[in-house]
């Protein structure tokens, strides 16, 4: 079976509701590639990782690997913003119904940023203890995966 969040996302799918931040996304966003979204992190991982938040689920399922591309790629050094705005995204989206259906393509992002941390270089003035946090986050997902699969009968 293909995989439905790797298909282009189309304009309904970026702005669900028609909100102002759901139509700046799909301004930014309307018929970018991961390659190109990529390139669009590089300029501003905060303005265009913010977009993430705002999105219609389906979009935000396939642009969320261009991020977990930029993070991997040497143009994140030193960008404590990104893990900021990753963070406070995924935080935000947790309770939508297919949230967990990402389970491994966050596990990837979290486990990333994890192993990575001193790459970003985060400053806890600003931003306190991200590694915290994502360990935090972490936990979460596993036990949700975990009850999820139980409920399952797996």
């Amino acid at each position: 079976m293909k995989n439905p969040f790797m298909k282009l996302p189309t304009k309904d799918e970026i702005n669900v509701y028609n909100s102002l931040d759901e139509i700046t996304a799909c301004n930014h966003f309307l018929n970018k590639t991961l390659a190109e979204a990529e390139v669009l992190f590089r300029e501003s991982s905060l303005a265009y990782g913010q977009d993430l938040m705002w999105m219609g689920f389906r979009a935000f399922a396939f642009y969320l690997q261009a991020a977990i591309n930029y993070l991997k790629s040497d143009y994140s050094e030193g960008d404590s913003d990104i893990i900021n705005c990753l963070y406070s995204t995924l935080e935000y989206r947790w309770e939508e119904e297919d949230f967990l259906s990402l389970h491994n393509t966050i596990n990837e992002l979290i486990n990333y940023v994890m192993n990575n941390y001193d790459k970003f270089e985060v400053d806890t003035d600003i931003y306190s203890d991200f590694l915290e946090k994502y360990r935090q986050l972490l936990n979460k997902l596993e036990t949700a995966r975990s009850d999820c699969l139980e409920s399952q009968g797996e």
